[in-house]
């Protein structure tokens, strides 16, 4: 095979990786099965499912920080909840435009970021990174994230004071954070 053949084959490589984004928790290296690459048909992001729905309440009332706080959802406050992980690009690049929005100093608004499969060493480092100033959530059984979709992060879900979910998201764009509606 030619030099323009290997380019083609690398080029299909990084478009299909980057259309999965963060769909799947990573697979240690030694882990993964090697498979042929083949031409494809043009690749679609994976489609979210949602288990939770805009006009449903949420399936939890409280949560533990990794601070060890308890939390209340049921506060009177807007709420969004962000569903991420820490090796995640996509979830990475929701988190930074979280903290560059105003949304973060909105004094009626509660923000509760929630780590799939994170621990709280991990999710402590990731405060610290990327300077996060709200409560973070470890999910290390995805026991939460279960009850929100099954498939894809980050996912963004915005909850009205009254305690209805608004809108369910799925970040894997490269706007989110603007879409976001209460």
């Amino acid at each position: 095979m030619g030099k323009a053949g290997f380019g083609r084959v690398g080029f299909v490589c990084t478009v299909l990786w980057s259309l999965s984004a963060c769909s799947q928790t990573p697979v240690p290296a030694a882990a993964k099965p090697v498979k042929a690459v083949q031409a494809a048909p043009a690749a679609v992001a994976p489609a979210a499912r949602f288990a939770i729905q805009p006009g449903a309440g949420l399936p939890w009332q409280n949560l533990r920080t990794i601070d060890g706080n308890d939390i209340s959802l049921t506060s009177g406050k807007r709420q969004l909840l962000v569903f991420f992980a820490t090796w995640c690009g996509d979830s990475k690049r929701a988190m930074t435009q979280l903290m560059a929005s105003d949304l973060v100093r909105q004094q009626d608004l509660q923000i509760i970021g929630i780590g799939r499969e994170e621990q709280i060493p991990a999710l402590q480092k990731f405060r610290s990174d990327y300077r996060l100033n709200f409560a973070l959530v470890a999910d290390p059984d995805r026991a939460l994230y279960q009850q929100v979709a099954s498939k894809g992060i980050p996912q963004l879900v915005t909850v009205g004071a009254d305690g209805n979910i608004r809108q369910v998201l799925l970040g894997e764009v490269p706007d989110a954070i603007a879409q976001l509606h209460w």
